[in-house]
């Protein structure tokens, strides 16, 4: 047989085998349950949410899915996504066209659309009334539509699938529940002073931080789910004040930064030296280590490690054993590492290990809102910031006092 006859046949009995497979012909009937559907898409939650109260005075879980497209020969688009509550059969969210496409990453692809062997994720951020009883579980229902590719060269663009393949062109199914974890830790703020940005902070915008899933041993880690930036403005709402390379420009600069909990030190690096604000050195950028420039992390307990990054080099107070209090001075506001300007990163995880934990969420004793930025995301911002001129603020978004929650992105604070 010719080669072009051994790939045609190829192709030929995986459509079939696949075909077979979808059609739920592949085995007795007994092989799955009745209610089961056998799927194109593997889909699975990277970590169980745990429900925080954000400044918009709304409870959020924030969380990821993974999406696999396992067939290799058909494309495959996720049409509507809907988180349920087992218990009662509530809907609590329903995302599909441009706003599940806007909270989704899917490598190689478009939209929603995943081709054969392609992966991705969605990031997700279920809101409920402040007020409201957050369910013990969690499921989600799929509707996706199949289509084949436009040609054995061309798996990327998909045509609708003809009554010959033998292949339904639609799926939906209703993954496993999954546990709601702990509420956010309430925890002091790491800073005192007024006109904070939580820079690249949570819930409904994959930023930065949000999403930074990294793979690691072959797992999926999110450290910085909840991870936030704090930059300071000066009166003017201005970054910095005189020569934008300097950094006794910026008003940030040399901030005590505080324990927001009280524990023991697990780590404390220096070392690292400033970078130059707005740029950032090659061995920085591309070496994980020094990409965190100085940094504290401080077991909190309960299963929870503070962190605190881009210090001054010389200024850490505390080293490796240590007892801390809530409030304590730990370091200086810098700029080490992989930074534009200074700033103080925060998060808090579940492992004593930066990049290698998956991110908790915690919320402030007590801040103020000055409103919130208008710039699309932080790297916008900063790019308006680095020539000097005054961060464009709504100054009636999220305004107010606010006790026992968590800044949301872009949001303008006081710490009192």
């Amino acid at each position: 047989m010719a080669k072009g006859q051994i790939r045609r046949a190829t192709r030929l009995f995986a459509r079939l085998a696949l075909a077979m497979a979808l059609l739920g012909i592949a085995g007795p009937a007994s092989a799955i349950g009745e209610s089961d559907v056998l799927t194109a898409l593997l889909v699975r939650v990277v970590a169980p949410p745990n429900p925080v109260l954000g400044a918009d005075d709304k409870i959020h879980l924030a969380y990821e899915l993974e999406v696999v497209n396992k067939s290799n020969v058909v494309l495959v688009t996720v049409d509507s996504l809907k988180v349920l509550d087992p218990a009662s059969g509530a809907v609590l969210q329903e995302l599909g066209g441009p706003g599940l496409a806007k909270m989704s990453r899917f490598a190689g692809a478009s939209g929603t659309t995943l081709p054969p062997g392609h992966s991705g994720y969605v990031f997700m951020d279920v809101t409920l009334p402040a007020r409201a009883a957050v369910p013990r579980q969690i499921t989600h229902r799929v509707e996706a539509s199949r289509q084949s590719p436009r040609s054995p060269e061309d798996t990327h663009h998909g045509v609708p699938l003809t009554p010959a393949s033998g292949i339904e062109p639609a799926e939906a199914f209703t993954i496993a529940p999954t546990a709601v974890g702990a509420a956010a830790i309430v925890v002091s703020p790491p800073l005192k002073g007024l006109r904070w940005i939580a820079g690249s902070g949570c819930c409904n915008t994959i930023t930065p931080h949000r999403g930074a899933i990294q793979g690691i041993n072959g797992a999926p880690y999110v450290p910085e789910r909840f991870a936030i930036d704090f930059l300071q403005l000066d009166q003017q709402g201005r970054l910095f004040v005189g020569p934008g390379k300097e950094l006794k420009s910026y008003p940030a600069f040399g901030a005590e930064v505080l324990a927001a909990a009280g524990g023991t030190v697990v780590s404390a690096h220096d070392g690292r030296p400033e970078q130059i604000p707005g740029s950032v050195a090659k061995d920085v950028a591309y070496t994980l280590d020094a990409s965190l420039g100085n940094n504290i992390v401080v077991d909190i307990g309960g299963g929870r490690f503070a962190f605190y990054a881009h210090l001054q080099p010389g200024s850490l107070r505390v080293k490796p054993g240590d007892k801390v209090v809530t409030g304590q001075v730990l370091a200086l506001l810098g700029n080490s590492g992989n930074t534009d300007a200074p700033h103080l990163h925060f998060h808090v995880m579940d492992g004593p290990l930066p990049l290698k934990a998956n991110g908790l969420p915690y919320a402030f004793t007590r801040f103020t809102g000055r409103g919130v930025v208008t710039a699309e995301d932080l790297p916008r911002l900063m790019l308006l910031l680095s020539k000097g001129e005054v961060a464009p603020i709504d100054k009636s978004a999220l305004a107010g006092p606010h006790v026992d929650q968590l800044p949301l992105n872009l949001q303008v604070i006081d710490f009192d």
